[in-house]
């Protein structure tokens, strides 16, 4: 028992070390009306429990289970792909916007309230809460909110031209909103092109976590150098061997992650802007 307890508290720990690093949190329980993030934890657990059970190793079983869970966000930047899309249907729109004044639309309150018929599905539920809003507390603060909901470099750019215009007036935001639209796709495509060059490391994480698997399986099966590691320090040493890839894994993960642009148009000062 005290064998156990041993090596439950150093995996204990080993998993909260490299929570941290991951930056992971618990996962919320929400009303059922949305998307319930339990199943993650559901099979981290199961798969913990199995290793457990096979090995009889307490830190395998617990190390497993926090690999399990946090295994998908650092190996594939689902974050990355966000930023993506949303600044794909960020271009998309602004070019709707832009083809909209053109037109003649009555001024950038009217065209963001026809923007949002056809918004794209990414931003949509944005777009249409703009909309509203520019109608109950004005365009500039409306749109300063905007920028807050998505918290986004290119989003602050893209408003701080909007705002200038209800501002100031005058011509040439047109060519402004076509000039950012060509540059976000521009960006885009960027991002896709080093998001394939940084998934060629994660690949090979994956290789790796592979061939350790099967050796471990291999040798318990078919040997017995692997007993030792049943006692109080075999467990504790498994505890180190594991925490030294998990920190290896987690830099990886950290060399890996794309960049992340301070926003420009916020206002810190007490009351808001």
């Amino acid at each position: 028992m005290i064998t156990v307890l041993f090596g439950l508290g150093a995996a204990l720990g080993l998993c909260v070390v490299m929570a941290g690093l991951l930056d992971l949190r618990i996962p919320k329980i929400v009303l059922p009306s949305k998307r319930i993030r339990l199943k993650p934890v559901v099979i981290a657990v199961g798969v913990g429990l199995v290793v457990w059970l096979v090995t009889g190793w307490p830190v395998g079983g617990i190390a497993a289970a926090a690999g399990a869970y946090a295994g998908p966000k650092l190996l594939h930047s689902a974050g990355a792909r966000v930023v993506v899309a949303r600044r794909e249907a960020l271009a998309e729109w602004i070019q709707r916007l832009a083809g909209l004044l053109t037109a003649g639309a009555g001024g950038i309150e009217d065209a963001i309230a026809r923007s949002a018929r056809t918004a794209p599905a990414v931003l949509a539920e944005h777009i249409t809460t703009l909309a509203f809003r520019t109608r109950s507390m004005g365009t500039e603060q409306a749109l300063r909110r905007f920028a807050d909901d998505l918290a986004d470099v290119e989003v602050d750019a893209v408003v701080a031209s909007l705002i200038l215009r209800v501002r100031d007036g005058g011509a040439g935001l047109v060519e402004v909103l076509q000039a950012r639209a060509v540059t976000l796709r521009q960006q885009v495509q960027a991002q896709l092109a080093l998001e394939a060059e940084r998934q060629r490391p994660r690949t090979q994480m994956v290789i790796i976590m592979g061939v350790i698997a099967v050796t471990v399986l291999a040798l318990m099966a078919g040997s017995q150098l692997l007993d030792s590691y049943s006692s109080l320090s075999g467990q504790l040493w498994l505890a180190l061997v594991v925490a030294l890839w998990a920190a290896a894994f987690a830099w990886a993960y950290l060399l890996t992650r794309p960049d992340r642009s301070a926003r420009f148009l916020v206002d810190n000062r007490a009351g808001g802007r």
